[in-house]
This record gives structure tokens, sequence and C-alpha cells, in this order.
């Protein structure tokens, strides 16, 4: 089974000046053959969670700011979801070939009642360099999941996501890998080449964030055909 190289950067603020705080990579099996990127964020989560520090999180690998041109390598593509469609969200993901992370998130860092969400990460064998063919990925895969009612400009939309670090005696990182294969991103798109998508209908009548987004997605993600 292919091995995806992953890499989470984090970032205090989501703003397009926001500066790379750090940046961590690893294979998601280990040397012995067992999960150990996943243990990895639950640890990491863990540790913030004991000593109150916050950041938000990203699959991509930038040069400085959290900028589409400082953008370096996207190592997952991210879709996220309100944690009141967790139902529908497990049984669409079951019919689904890749291999995803599930990871419990919120909406907003550093308020006292966040949003519950739903990140779902899928690895990519490859990473890719290219932010258009990321949209155009997850737009593919947002609609072969079907399920709408994302909040509009919701953080996956800007590479961004924040692990959930409310009271939890066990961060909730899981991977369904099992009879599934990563995502190659190239054969992919081309497997999809001249397929129609329209996900940005997906969000169009979806509850708003209770902090509107004060950035705009110029020049970040934006759901496209």
């Amino acid at each position: 089974m292919p091995n995806p190289n992953l890499t989470i950067s984090f970032f205090k603020l989501r703003t397009t000046r926001a500066l790379v705080k750090e940046s961590y990579t690893a294979n998601i099996y280990g040397a012995d053959g067992f999960e150990n990127m996943g243990h990895a964020i639950a640890e990491t989560i863990k540790h913030a969670i004991a000593h109150k520090i916050e950041h938000y999180w990203s699959f991509a690998r930038y040069k400085r700011n959290h900028k589409k041109d400082d953008i370096q390598e996207l190592t997952a593509i991210m879709l996220e979801y309100p944690y009141s469609l967790r139902a529908q969200l497990m049984e669409a993901l079951d019919a689904c070939p890749y291999g995803h992370y599930i990871i419990h998130a919120q909406d907003e860092i550093n308020t006292k009642r966040p949003e519950e969400r739903l990140l779902v990460a899928f690895p990519l064998i490859e990473p890719i360099t290219s932010p258009k063919d990321y949209t155009r990925i997850a737009s593919l895969l947002s609609e072969q999941l079907g399920i709408g009612e994302h909040s509009k400009g919701d953080f996956s939309s800007t590479f961004l996501f924040a692990p959930f670090t409310g009271v939890c005696s066990t961060p909730k990182v899981v991977l369904n890998d099992l009879d599934r294969t990563y995502l190659d991103a190239q054969q992919f798109l081309e497997e999809n080449r001249g397929v129609w998508t329209n996900a940005a209908k997906l969000q169009e009548g979806a509850p708003q964030q209770p902090r509107p987004m004060k950035l705009d997605e110029t020049g970040l993600f934006a759901f496209q055909a």
C-alpha cells in the first residue's frame, strides 16, 4: 500500500499576512507498518489542549505567509462539514473508495463556544503544487459525496482547519484506510477530465458562521467547475 507523506503547517491567524509558526512532516504509516501520522496529530492536539495553545492547521507547506502564492506543496485535500451532519457524512464516506482522515474540528480558535465540525482529509499519494488542481479535485470530491450545508467560507476553503480543543480525553482522529486506496491526484484529474461540477451549489443556503471571515477568498481557494 502507498505510504503518503503529509505536511502540517500551523498558523496563529487566518489572514494572508499570517506567518507559518512551524511545520511537521511524516508518513501515514511508520517503519513498523502501523498508523503513525494520526497518532502524531492526536498527540499534538492533546498537547495544545493541555497548554492552551490554539492554531489553525493546514495540510500544505508554505514559504512564509498564508497565501496561495506561498504554497510549496499540498499533501491532502480537505472538506469540512457541520458536526450535525455526522450521520449523513459517515454514510457517504462508507462508499468512498479513497483513504481519508476524519478529524473532530471547530470553526474558530480562541472562542468559548466554537461550532463543532468534522474535517475530512484525503491524503494524496504524491503532493501537488497547483492550487488550481487542488480546487478542481476538492470540487469533484465534494459533489461526489453529495452533502450540502457547508458553511460559506468555511476554513477548509482557505486550506485551513482548526482541531477541536474542547474538553475530551482522546482527540478524535480516525484513519479510514481498510479496503481503500489513496488518492492519485493526476490520475483523478485525468479520469474526470471534462466532468462538470457545481460544488459551490452545495454551499447555498448553508448557515453562516458565528463570526464571518474578515477576509474574502480572493487569491485563496474557491470551488470551481
